[in-house]
């Protein structure tokens, strides 16, 4: 019966090379799975964090731009017809800049949070264009209306690079939230890699012991010789 033996243990050896091969195509379609993981949440870390918190950045330049414009204008003595020119140029120059950043910000993926917290920074600036409009349309004769405006202006503007603060805030707090996801699927790399090398040793083991096993049986049906 030795050709039965050593047919279980061929058996046994195949079995067990299948099982590595099973688990080394396995892991290295986890693997393969993390690293198109990881790959998009970098991707998504430029695209979506990186690139927006600049233009968030520069849209608060813009804001406070307009902010010391009026300011300066809110210390004009008198107001003539250039002044108000000059001043509607320089603000429509930095609307439009605004406008441009944030339509692009909206572009990129943004987590329920952020659309929230964007809703109120639009609604705050959308407030401030109507107040800046009203001080582009006032009657510079009438110093008073005119100052009352530019207040009303800063007031609805401090407003508006409040909210933009909040953006910029919750921004951040997903970019970190990504990052982590990150770490978890390079920790989940790792764990997968020394599995497969665990696997093989294991495995690696098993067929040596097989291989020593089967050759001690041989020498054990070989029949002793006295001569």
């Amino acid at each position: 019966m030795r050709w039965t033996y050593f047919i279980r243990q061929k058996f046994k050896v195949a079995f067990l090379l299948f099982c590595i091969m099973a688990c080394s195509i396995t892991i290295r379609i986890l693997e393969d799975k993390n690293v198109k993981q990881m790959n998009k949440a970098l991707l998504s870390m430029y695209a979506d964090r990186l690139v927006p918190a600049s233009d968030i950045f520069t849209m608060a330049e813009h804001l406070y731009a307009k902010m010391f414009l009026l300011l300066a204008v809110e210390r004009e003595v008198e107001w003539h017809q250039d002044t108000m020119l000059a001043l509607k140029k320089r603000l429509i120059t930095h609307t439009h800049a605004i406008d441009t950043l944030l339509e692009k910000y909206e572009q990129t993926y943004l987590v329920d949070r952020e659309k929230a917290f964007l809703k109120g920074f639009k609604h705050e600036l959308t407030n401030y264009k109507e107040r800046e409009s009203e001080l582009l349309a006032a009657d510079i004769n009438q110093l008073l209306k005119v100052v009352a405006h530019v207040q009303k202006a800063k007031a609805a503007l401090k407003a508006a690079i409040n909210a933009l603060s909040e953006v910029e805030k919750i921004q951040t707090t997903v970019g970190k939230e990504l990052m982590a996801d990150v770490q978890f699927v390079v920790k989940g790399t790792r764990f997968f890699s020394a599995l497969q090398l665990i696997l093989s040793i294991i495995i690696g083991i098993m067929v040596v012991a097989l291989v020593l096993e089967s050759k001690s049986m041989i020498k054990s049906n070989i029949p002793f010789n006295l001569n």
